[in-house]
Parts: structure tokens; sequence; C-alpha cells
């Protein structure tokens, strides 16, 4: 239909008891006409749509309404209105290949989580182990196929592209002879989600000293390091890599365990050192903050706390954190996991969303996963580990988040063939 049709249904109140009867059809139009043709009125309209997918239908109707819906400065306000919301996850655990979690949703978004469920389904099917990766409605997955794992790039909610195989992984340039006490090799998506800018990091430790190598793939392959090995040395000998984090505004960062954490730059391969708020060990993961800052959301325990930290010039020391937010999640999760509680546990950060929106937590004992809506604390349960997954109690949960895509994809704009649809 019509946005004039669409309009023309619409009931429109008379007082609180009833309707008063329709105006004849040329009024109703001409009124319709008068607010659709306010390019101001559209784009109020357009903001409470509430999801990027149901922006993207009404940009269909015509060029005008295209070019509204896709304006830069709208779309910024309609992301502060409506952020990206969690389709589900991906989660697994290291002796068990990934499944595709979704997340209960509105009728509008149903379609899209089942998408994602069905892609997500196959690649797992197909000999998925787990996920590098997920940034922006894309996934890298490592797989087992031949005896050889294999990295590809899968987008579960664009429809039509297909798989991407990344080129074999090149190992760390290091000596023979070096004994290592801690390395990572970890893809990564660039910030977009997009194809171009994916990232491979190749970090280890010597002693003291931290070496990394950055490459970033190109049409001919990952090709050499972007820059040459760049060293380091650490406050501590004994410092132990726990994990490397996601990408952070163009830096990935190292859990130590030593009341910092060890950021590297992807653009220019060079560290940074990061002190953490008191206390604050290994349980945490950061997120991106609005500009250059930085959220760091942690559990002691049952108590969830969030910090931010501005990373202004080189203020990098533990007085540059803010505790914005704190409170306990006991009693929601004890209540929501039942009789498979286990109070004397703790709870895991497992994955966290940008802006600090979301978290979610791991509680090993009892096998649930819980969300937290970090803004309203809302906690709800989305998974329960089941029977045959029994042997992984002992081992922390892998989650992945996928969201809905953003920005939108609008279609490309046709010069010369503006009509209502």
């Amino acid at each position: 239909r019509s946005a004039t049709e669409i309009l023309l249904r619409l009931k429109i109140p008379q007082n609180m008891d009833g309707y008063r009867r329709a105006p004849p059809p040329a009024a109703a139009a001409a009124s319709a006409a008068s607010v659709l043709g306010d390019d101001d009125l559209l784009r109020e309209i357009f903001i409470r749509l509430g999801f990027p997918n149901c922006l993207v239908r009404a940009a269909l109707v015509s060029q005008r309404w295209l070019l509204n819906a896709s304006d830069p400065a709208f779309l910024r306000r309609f992301r502060e209105r409506n952020p990206p919301r969690v389709l589900g996850v991906c989660a697994g655990y290291s002796v068990r290949p990934f499944k595709f979690v979704p997340l209960p949703q509105p009728p509008e978004l149903a379609a899209l989580s089942r998408r994602a469920a069905s892609s997500c389904a196959y690649a797992f099917a197909r000999g998925g182990q787990r996920i590098e990766h997920c940034r922006n409605g894309r996934l890298i997955v490592e797989s087992l196929r031949k005896g050889t794992f294999k990295h590809s790039v899968l987008a579960p909610l664009l429809y039509g592209e297909p798989e991407a195989v990344l080129p074999p992984i090149p190992p760390p340039r290091r000596h023979p002879q070096e004994l290592t006490q801690g390395s990572f090799t970890q893809i990564f998506l660039p910030e977009d989600g997009g194809r171009e800018g994916i990232t491979l990091v190749n970090l280890w430790k010597v002693q003291r000293e931290v070496r990394a190598e950055v490459y970033v793939l190109g049409a001919a392959g990952w090709g050499v390091p972007t820059t040459a090995i760049t060293e380091i040395e650490l406050q501590y000998a004994a410092t132990f890599f726990a994990k490397m984090l996601p990408p952070v505004h163009g830096k990935v960062f190292v859990v130590t365990g030593f009341g910092y954490t060890l950021g590297l730059d992807l653009a220019t391969a060079t560290f940074v050192m990061l002190q953490l708020p008191a206390g604050v060990r290994y349980n945490y993961m950061l997120s991106s903050a609005e500009g250059s800052g930085i959220y760091l959301v942690t559990v002691d325990r049952f108590q969830l706390s969030v910090w931010l930290h501005r990373m202004a010039g080189d203020n990098h020391g533990a007085g540059g954190w803010l505790l914005v937010d704190t409170f306990s999640v006991l009693e929601a999760c004890a209540r929501l996991a039942g009789d498979s509680w286990v109070p004397c546990e703790y709870l895991n950060v497992a994955a966290v969303g940008d802006n600090a929106d979301f978290v979610f937590l791991d509680h090993p004992s009892s096998g649930v996963i819980f969300y937290v809506h970090l803004s309203s604390r809302v906690v709800k349960m989305v998974y329960q580990r089941t029977a045959d997954e029994h042997e992984c109690r002992s081992v922390a949960v892998r989650i992945s988040p996928v969201m809905t895509i953003w920005p939108p994809i609008f279609p490309a704009l046709n010069i010369g063939h503006d009509q209502e649809v």
C-alpha cells in the first residue's frame, strides 16, 4: 500500500469515548499529503519506526523517502533513540561447536532472528568449531575441514552474500629457540564489520618482552606485517596473559592479571599500558564509549560495576577511571536460575556491548548465561547448559552477540524513477 492509503485506514480519535467518522477521501488525502510532504514531519515519523529494517522498508517508497531515511544527521538521531538490538548469541565451549541462541524478539525482528539462526546452524553443522570475532552482522568462523583449520567470513543477516574463505594464517616470525610464555593469534573484523580491513594479530611474550605482528588482509593475501616486530618491557617477568579482548577504538587489549591491561594499537603496532581500577584483575571486558573513551565492565562475585575512562591524551593511569554504575545481580540471577543455582559460585563477564549497553554473564556451576541491560538493570536468563554439555561445567563459555546491522544498508538511489510503491 502507498503511505497515503495507510494513513487513510487510520482511525482518528475524537474524544475519550469513541472515534469520529473518517473525512471524505479527497480531504484525507490532502491532509496526509500535507504531512508526508513536510520532510521534518516525515523524519519524525521515521524515527518512531524503532528498527533499522523497518527504516529500510520505508526508504523503498520513493527517492525522497530514501534521502530522508539515509541522511547521516537523521541516522545519528535514529541510533540514539533506537540502538542496535541483540538478535541472539553464538555460544560455545572450547570442547564443543558453537550454537546460535536466539533472544526473544518483537514481530518486526522475528524474520531477521530466524535468518541468523538458520545461517549459523548451517555453518556450525559444516564443522564450525569456534568464532574468532563477530561484528555488525558478520562472523569470522574457524572450522576443521579435512584435518585443516580454516577461517571464513559469514554474513548471516545479509541475504545472498557468499562465504569468504580467508587465506592460511601466517605463523609468528619468532626465533625457533625463543621460549615463549604466552602467545595469541587472533583475527578481527574492522569496526564497521566489513570485509575490508580484516586484521590478524600475532602476539607473544619472551621474559619481560612482548612482541607483536599486525597484518591487514589485502587483495594479495596477508602479505607482510604492516610494521616490524614491536617490543615492550613488562613491569613483571611473571606477567601472565589470560586472553586477548576484541578491539576497542582500533586497539586490542590483553588481560594480564597484574592490575593493568596491555593495549596494542592496530594501526601503528605500538603498545600502551592502561592501569585498571583498584581490585580489577581478570574478570572484565572492555567496550567502546563515545569519542575515544573506554568502558570497563567487571563483576566481583555478584556485584556488577561499570567504569569509564576518557583516554584523553596520555592519561592512562588508574586515576582516569570513573565509576558510573554498580549494582548486585545476585537476587535476579538466583531467581531466574531456580533449582540449578549454586550460590557459593561467581559470575564471569562473557561479552559486553558497545557503549556498555549490555553484558552477558556466565555462571559456570549452574551452566546458565544471563543477559543484563545495564541502563535499565533488567536481567534475563538466555541459556541453560544441556545434559550433554555437563562435562563443560569447568570450562568458560565463549559468547559472540549477533546484532542488527548498523548503519542500515539502503537500496541504491535510482535517479529518474521516483514513484510511490
